[in-house]
């Protein structure tokens, strides 16, 4: 097991935005969490992020209790995220923003970097060359040198996917990664995802609203409402699970035209 979080809940005020939330993932997979909004599923992975400390329940990753761990540390651990709406260094290159994620590898002191000595020299070229191979993953060659504040949406999308790829995460969780994307932006972020888990072994768990996405990249589905999960399982038995069409649609037992379209 990789990771699990257990009975998982935390309060804002008189609201409670997780309720005793379980899930486990296995180590190569992708993971989605889905419903509606306001149904807790970004606060559970501020929970994992370690953004907020739940009022109860406990986070393992790796076999390790991670529940009181600082959120600094998080990245050392292996556990990468990117966010639904793109937290980047615009006026930096594409190139400045990835090295930057090599940071948490970093093994020279300040004196070091300062005289570039060879142990400085020996890391920059280590992180090129594994920037550069997130790089090619991912498509980016032409934006290398670009400022990332004059990028379209949908590469930039791709670029904090890339820095947090370029942390070598174990864990990656990816918060609506196809929101303001167009769908053949969507459609080529459902093979870069099956090329993360595949060629860098790396596990994915998903916030996404796209049920097509969903479908398309998912081993696992866990769906939320009301800060509690609803059901977990395979992405063709919870579009037709009763309890998440409910919560969808309120009450009809119609699938919405999204999930409609997914389904097999």
């Amino acid at each position: 097991m990789l990771f699990e979080a257990r009975d998982l809940s935390i309060r804002f005020g008189g609201v409670h935005a997780v309720r005793d939330v379980s899930f486990a993932i296995e180590e190569g997979e992708v993971f989605s969490i889905i419903g509606p909004n306001g149904a807790g599923k970004t606060t559970v992975f501020n929970l994992i992020s370690r953004f907020y400390d739940p009022d109860g329940g406990t986070l393992a990753f790796r076999g390790e209790d991670i529940t009181s761990t600082p959120a600094h540390h998080v990245a050392e651990l292996g556990i990468a995220r990117t966010f639904q709406n793109t937290e980047l260094f615009e006026r930096e290159t594409v190139l400045a923003n990835l090295l930057i994620g090599r940071h948490v590898h970093r093994r020279t002191n300040l004196l070091k970097d300062l005289l570039f000595l060879p142990a400085a020299r020996r890391q920059e070229v280590a992180f090129r060359e594994k920037v550069e191979e997130v790089i090619d993953l991912l498509h980016l060659q032409s934006h290398r040198r670009a400022l990332v504040g004059s990028l379209p949406y949908g590469a930039r999308k791709m670029v904090e996917i890339a820095r947090a790829l370029c942390t070598e995460p174990r864990l990656l969780l990816l918060d609506e990664p196809s929101s303001g994307l167009n769908p053949e932006e969507t459609e080529d972020l459902a093979f870069w995802i099956e090329d993360i888990v595949a060629d860098l072994g790396v596990t994915i768990v998903m916030v996404e609203h796209d049920m097509n996405l969903v479908a398309t990249v998912s081993n696992r589905v866990l769906a939320m409402a009301d800060g509690s999960v609803l059901a977990t399982g395979e992405p063709a038995a919870i579009q037709s699970h009763p309890e998440v069409l409910r919560a969808y649609l309120g009450g009809t037992d119609e699938p919405p035209p999204a999930v409609a379209e997914a389904a097999p």
